[in-house]
């Protein structure tokens, strides 16, 4: 027998008042979060490609014990009319003796009982036109990046404000079982959230319809901590990964129009210093360029630089060893292949060219490990 905690579809968790003492239906959900890697890329449409988390929730109440248990029972079997008859005849202690001998011992299997299971209903993790889960994306500083102190984080919004969820909304329910996991639902959050620049992230998964009271506040303003979320308010709050995004982005344009329409391809004014995008030309290859921010006089001006063609339905591989500093490495339109390594740390970008054999028509492969950069 396992009792229901209910989540209302008003998104709005409500645990039943009757429930064992050791069971806390307000911090009985674990939400966590999975990435499929660390590493991501701009996307040609989206913000970052193949940005896609998984979560699950799983209900830490006890697991129902469903195996039968075997109990020992007094059986009293029916009294005949003449020893009924008798009953107002006899004594006490003479009723209690009858009563003895029509008693007896027999053993049964029984359901057993699980007062600290609890089973849970709640609201399908949903990230689109109407949301049911929010995620915390937070810009990191670099290794050895300085951030002055007070200096706010730098918190990624979504792309469109979604539709509010209204008493008439249908939400399916789901339920999870005492002691067991949900599958888990794969949200697409590099096509909704505007991550842009390239660097490190942190993210988080707050569901709002799963109650915890005792999440830990990811804000402690006695220590001048980064904000992340200014109220919990006692939702159910995720463990934190981090990825990192590269400054790399394929766009299935001519750079002509790249240039004239970098707003639209950015979805707003673009606010990383660099970027490298790998473009479409008008012959049977694609072409590279690199794109850095100069600011003069408060004012930004874009700097664009030509770097090498890509052969046709290949991609350009690319690394980051270092903060800005970036590997790319490209077989050509001719075929051939280069190295190129690529220093945004001052105004003007530096590339340095390093040809690489292309041994039987096999794609080399860029590989980096602890900021040494090979070919394979």
């Amino acid at each position: 027998m396992t009792r229901l905690a209910v989540v209302s579809v008003l998104i709005f968790s409500m645990a039943l008042p009757l429930c064992a003492a050791d069971v806390e239906l307000d911090s009985m959900i674990e939400l966590k979060l999975t990435l499929p890697k660390d590493t991501f890329l701009r996307g040609t449409t989206d913000p970052v490609a193949d940005l896609n988390v998984d979560i699950t929730l799983t209900n830490k109440s006890v697991k129902e014990n469903l195996v039968k248990e075997k109990v020992t029972i007094d059986e009293v079997s029916r009294l005949t009319s003449e020893e009924l008859a008798s009953l107002k005849k006899m004594t006490p202690s003479q009723q209690k003796e009858l009563l003895a001998k029509k008693t007896e011992k027999r053993e049964i299997e029984v359901q057993p009982i699980n007062p600290n299971s609890v089973g849970y209903a709640y609201v399908e993790p949903q990230l689109g036109p109407v949301n049911s889960i929010e995620f915390v994306i937070v810009k990191l500083p670099d290794e050895g990046e300085v951030v002055p102190e007070g200096t706010p984080p730098t918190i990624i919004q979504r792309d469109s404000i979604p539709d509010q969820a209204t008493a008439l909304d249908a939400f399916p329910t789901k339920y999870v079982a005492a002691g067991e996991t949900s599958p888990a639902y794969k949200l697409p959050v590099g096509k909704f959230y505007l991550i842009r620049s390239p660097g490190l992230y942190s993210i988080r998964a707050v569901m709002k319809s799963v109650s915890d009271r005792k999440a830990p506040s990811p804000y402690d303003s006695t220590k001048n901590e980064r904000l992340i979320i200014k109220n919990p308010g006692g939702y159910a709050l995720s463990n934190e990964e981090k990825f990192r995004v590269l400054p790399f982005k394929m766009v299935d344009v001519k750079i002509e129009d790249l240039k004239s329409e970098i707003t639209q391809y950015e979805r707003g004014y673009p606010e990383f210093d660099y970027m490298i995008y790998q473009v479409k030309a008008d012959a049977n290859y694609d072409e590279v360029y690199t794109l850095q921010r100069i600011a003069i006089r408060g004012v930004d001006r874009w700097e664009w630089t030509r770097v090498c063609t890509v052969k046709a339905g290949t991609t350009a591989q690319i690394a980051q060893p270092a903060p800005k500093k970036v590997a790319l490495l490209a077989v050509h339109g001719s075929g051939t292949a280069a190295l190129y390594t690529f220093d945004f740390s001052a105004p003007g970008v530096k590339i340095a060219t390093k040809p690489v054999a292309v041994k039987d028509g096999a794609e080399p492969k860029l590989k980096v490990e602890g900021g040494n950069i090979t070919v394979e």
